[in-house]
Parts: structure tokens; sequence; C-alpha cells
């Protein structure tokens, strides 16, 4: 990397994981001190944690719109702005419903999509993976700092510090952006004009781009799925659930660190190019151990650190492949967002219907689905290479 690629993925390191420190830390919380809050309920504290998805779910794609219109920079700053009004319409109120309307605010500077394509318009392709796996690690390091600080924060200083912490960080990021990340505007304003609305709706749809909107769908669903029932399955091998993250924290490291290895030092072509559905086949693996666990912690154990492996490397892989076939830069915008999009319907689609199976068959039959899903996915994205 050269020192601009390099001050453009620290620069973003630095922005998601202010933003995701922000968004991370009220999870392990809002359970608790939700209840706390005139109005609050269980239903409606999962209103408002699940609010935040789907705002985001609404205005990715037209926020990569815009993007590809008026500029990438211009719209993070606007997406980091509105997160910032967000954080401070739920500290100006005690009530659960003001807090559900601040979260859906919160959600809608939805930057995302936009966000990798700004970081694709300005890193080369040979180093576009290295850098996206650097941003990888500052999410992962954003959860776990959440995890821990969260409570502490919440116990000694209010429940709405959270926010307001997450308001300053929102200003941070919105300065970093500002004067540390170059802008690609004048090109994308340039072209954006030769082209029509109709060829950009076929472009952006066709059987490539899908390939990779369909997987970050399934890759988040699966995601979602897993840890609605691994921690009951967990529980019956024994293992107490205040030691859960002991066991997800040493595989999400492990993950990374095989991660790491694979983007700096693997240089197997083979492999490489075929790693989209290598990992798919991963995937089904660790489902299939899943599924013939019998509720034994070491196999329990050794097919979440093999799913999670599968899953880190998709994460990274995905949008740099993407990036690398979108050959009209100022299309970008929209495609990234519609990924981000397929990303946060994963993860929603993935709860439902988790919940939706769960009242009718039990764990062993939702693997059985998965595996079943998993083997579907596998011939699609085989047969949509180009």
């Amino acid at each position: 990397m050269n020192f601009i690629e390099l001050q453009v993925t620290l620069s973003f390191c630095v922005v998601f994981l202010l933003r995701m420190l922000g968004i991370f830390s009220v999870l392990p919380i809002l359970s608790k001190y939700g209840l706390y809050l005139n109005g609050g309920n269980k239903f409606l504290i999962g209103l408002a944690v699940g609010i935040y998805g789907a705002t985001q779910i609404v205005f990715q794609i037209p926020f990569g719109i815009l993007s590809d219109r008026f500029g990438r920079k211009q719209i993070i700053i606007f997406g980091l702005f509105i997160f910032f009004i967000g954080s401070l319409i739920v500290v100006s109120t005690n009530s659960i419903f003001g807090l559900i309307i601040g979260r859906a605010i919160q959600g809608s500077g939805a930057i995302s999509g936009v966000s990798m394509a700004l970081l694709s318009d300005l890193i080369r392709k040979e180093n576009r993976i290295k850098s996206i796996s650097i941003i990888g690690v500052s999410f992962a390091v954003s959860f776990l700092i959440s995890v821990v600080s969260a409570p502490i924060i919440a116990e000694n200083f209010g429940f709405f510090s959270i926010f307001w912490i997450s308001a300053v960080f929102s200003i941070f990021s919105i300065l970093i952006v500002f004067f540390l990340i170059p802008s690609s505007q004048n090109e994308i304003l340039k072209n954006y004009k030769k082209n029509i609305y109709q060829k950009k709706i076929k472009f952006i749809f066709n059987k490539i781009f899908f390939r990779f909107y369909l997987g970050v769908f399934l890759l988040h669903f699966l995601l979602t799925m897993n840890f609605l029932i691994i921690p009951y399955e967990f529980e019956l091998s024994g293992l107490a659930l205040h030691y859960h993250w002991i066991v997800y924290f040493a595989t999400i490291v492990f993950s990374f660190f095989f991660l790491f290895l694979i983007v700096f030092y693997f240089k197997f072509h083979f492999f490489l190019k075929n790693i989209i559905e290598i990992c798919i086949f991963f995937i089904f693996l660790s489902l299939l151990l899943f599924l013939l666990s019998q509720h034994n912690l070491i196999c329990l154990t050794f097919a979440l650190q093999i799913f999670f492996i599968a899953f880190n490397i998709l994460e990274i892989f995905f949008p740099s492949h993407l990036s690398q076939e979108i050959s009209i830069n100022y299309y970008k915008g929209s495609i990234m967002s519609i990924y981000s999009t397929s990303q946060f319907l994963g993860i929603a689609c993935g709860g439902v219907l988790n919940g939706l199976l769960c009242t009718f068959f039990n764990t062993n039959h939702i693997f059985l689905f998965e595996i079943f899903i998993t083997l579907i996915w596998f011939i699609f994205s085989f047969f949509c290479k180009k």
C-alpha cells in the first residue's frame, strides 16, 4: 500500500470503529435498562433493537444512488450527521418511544454501502482485500470493546451516557472523513450524466452481481439462524451461559488469525480463485457437524470454529471481489448499497424464520434446513461465476 491508501484504510478503520461502538454498546444493556424507560416493555425494547436494521434496509439503496449522483464523501458525512441527530433525540427523552424514534433515525444514516464504494474508488484492486481485512478487524474489536465496556459505563454514568458517547464519536468521524479521506466526486459527476436509467438497472442486477447479493444475504441469514440456536446447544452440552463468551472470543480471534494468513501470505492461485465456493463448502461442513454433534461440546466448538473461519473470509472477500467486478465506476455506490441492503435483509429474515421454525421444529430440523439452503447456494454460486 502507498501512503494515501494506508491513510484511507486507517481513517475508515477509525470511522467504523467509532460508529460501531455506538451501535454495539446498546445491545448488552438495552434489555435491562429499557424496562426503566417510560412505557418500556419487552416488545418495544425488541422494536428499538430491530428498527435500526429496518431503516438501514430502507435507506441503503437511496444513499447509494445519491452517492453516484452527488459524490460519496458528501453522502457519508450526511449519514454520520443523521446518526448524530438520532443520538441527540435519544438523550433528550426518557421514553421508550423516543428511544425507538432515535434508533430509527440513527439507522437511516445508512452509509455502509457508500463507504465500501468510496474505499474501492481510492484503493487499488491488488490492495483492496488487505484494506477490507483491516477494516473487518475493527468491527470485531468494536464488538469486543462494547460487550465489555457498555455495562460498566451504563452502571457508573447512566444508560443515556452511551448515546452521548455515540454523538461525540459521530462528530469525530465526520472530522476524519472531511479532513483525512479524499473525494472521488469529480469522476462520478462527470460520467453520471452520460447514462440512462434503464441501462443502469440492467447492469446492477446482472447475474454476476446477483451472485454477491444472494451470497451476503445467505451468509448473514445463516449467521442469525445459528446464533439463535447455538447458545441453546452449548447449554445442553453442559457449558454455562456466562462462559459462552470465552468460546466466541477464542473462535473469532483464531478465525481472524487464519484470515490474516490467507490475505497476506497465502498465494495458491486455485484456492483464491475459488475461495467463495470453498468457503460455502466449509459452511456446509460446519452445519453437518452441528447436526451430528449430539450436544458434544468439543464437536460444537470445532463446528463453530469452521463456521467462523468461512464466515470471516467471505465477509472480507465478498465486497473485495464485487468491487473488482464493477467495470463502470459511477454505478459503484448503487451496487455496494444493494449489497449492504442484502446483508441487513439476511439478518432480518434469519431472525424471523428462525422464530417461526423453532415454533414447530427442533434444532436438528433447523440444521437440516440450513444444510439444504447451503447446498442450493453452492450450486447457484458455482453456475453464476463469470
